[in-house]
């Protein structure tokens, strides 16, 4: 296996105080600090688009789509290991893919998908392997065989896939990152460095009085369909990286985790020219099995910043198109979406609901309501953040 190096670029953005660009400066954030609440309108914050998914006896959507680009939309069907592949316009189907068994070609399970438009390619991950279709279903390869929970892996760039495999519990330095041929092949590991391993220390108080130690996990990496972002709490430092491999500094905590062992951790949750959003975990907590179970456990705040005005909120997001309050949605998709986008998923239940009492204030919206059954597919709310950076 090669080490591979990675070259940090504008490095002089660390110190970003004098930067010109906005866009450009490293954000530093507060991660024990918390923020007020502020009212969001989508569409004060983005310009909207819908997309209906359409629905036939053998189109059958069972949950939000994974990715969503100008290239094709992707979810998961109706059938148990079914993948859909739409067009653009999320009419017509491009491919479907339904290999759920247990024999060498076929997956046990979907953890997650990622699809080379290029290539007409879908990569599945089942908990043990990482297996190649065509958008057909046929098996092409597999290309992992091993614990697929213990490592992230994403789509890097037209060749590689970025992958990750972190050393639980290490006290020394190591290099979890490695990129791997989409064709097959030896995997390259790139030349990040983690000085040890950093989770949040988490003790699971059991009713009999007994307690178990546990990590809560910060993911290494996080993703849109076209950008990467290294985000490993050892690193101190929220990264891009580029298809070239050159890193970008973005964000940072003010209290660096490597070198305070109380500051709690930076939970990256993405970032546009415009926003960004974090959250945190506590560096040490103790939680009641109990609570775990019942859905009681805290769950810690998401928190917005506004990289024109500076501010930092915590966001209650609003929906103008649809008067009723139980319809807007808790927090925007920036996974599934392009850079620069967010998505938010609108059930066909609650739409022909909100049509029939006069709720839907949006013309466009109320026209395809108008047309919609209960037990349709959802309609895609796409959303273009208004870039209103000062240049």
């Amino acid at each position: 296996m090669r080490y591979i190096t990675c070259i940090l670029i504008l490095f002089a953005v660390c110190s970003c105080k004098k930067a010109n660009d906005d866009t450009t400066k490293l954000i530093v954030v507060d991660v024990a600090k918390d923020y007020p609440q502020k009212e969001i309108y989508l569409q004060d914050i983005a310009d909207v688009e819908y997309i209906p998914l359409a629905t036939s006896d053998s189109i059958l959507v069972n949950s939000s789509p994974s990715i969503v680009s100008d290239k094709g939309i992707v979810t998961r069907g109706g059938k148990v290991g079914e993948i859909l592949l739409f067009d653009a316009k999320g009419q017509e189907l491009q491919g479907r893919i339904c290999r759920r068994g247990q024999g060498p070609e076929e997956y046990n399970a979907i953890i997650f998908n990622i699809v080379d438009w290029k290539r007409k390619e879908v990569f599945i991950a089942d908990y043990t392997s990482l297996k190649v279709y065509d958008f057909s279903g046929n098996y092409l390869r597999t290309l992992i065989e091993e614990d697929i929970m213990k490592m992230n892996i994403l789509n890097l760039n037209d060749d590689y896939l970025l992958c990750n495999k972190d050393r639980e519990d290490a006290k020394s330095s190591y290099h979890p990152y490695f990129i791997l041929p989409k064709i097959g092949g030896k995997a390259d590991t790139l030349s990040i460095e983690i000085p040890f391993f950093i989770a949040s220390n988490r003790k699971i108080l059991w009713d009999d009085g007994h307690t178990n130690d546990a990590h809560g996990f910060i993911p290494a990496v996080y993703n849109c369909t076209d950008r990467v972002w290294l985000t490993n709490p050892a690193l101190d430092t929220i990264y891009q990286l580029h298809p070239d491999l050159t890193l970008t500094p973005v964000m940072i905590p003010l209290a660096a985790p490597t070198k305070d062992p109380e500051a709690p951790l930076l939970y990256f949750l993405g970032i546009n020219d415009r926003y960004a959003w974090t959250s945190r975990i506590p560096r040490h907590v103790t939680v009641k099995m109990s609570d775990m179970s019942a859905g009681r456990e805290k769950r810690e705040k998401l928190y917005m910043y506004d990289r024109e005005t500076q501010e930092w909120f915590t966001p209650v997001y609003h929906n103008r198109a649809i008067t009723t309050r139980n319809t807007n949605p808790i927090y925007i998709n920036l996974t599934s979406v392009a850079y620069g986008y967010g998505m938010v998923t609108l059930n066909a239940m609650d739409l022909v609901e909100a049509y029939q009492n006069n709720e839907i204030t949006d013309e466009k919206l109320k026209k395809i309501a108008s047309t919609m059954k209960e037990e349709d597919n959802p309609v895609l709310m796409l959303l273009k953040f208004k870039d209103s950076i000062r240049k």
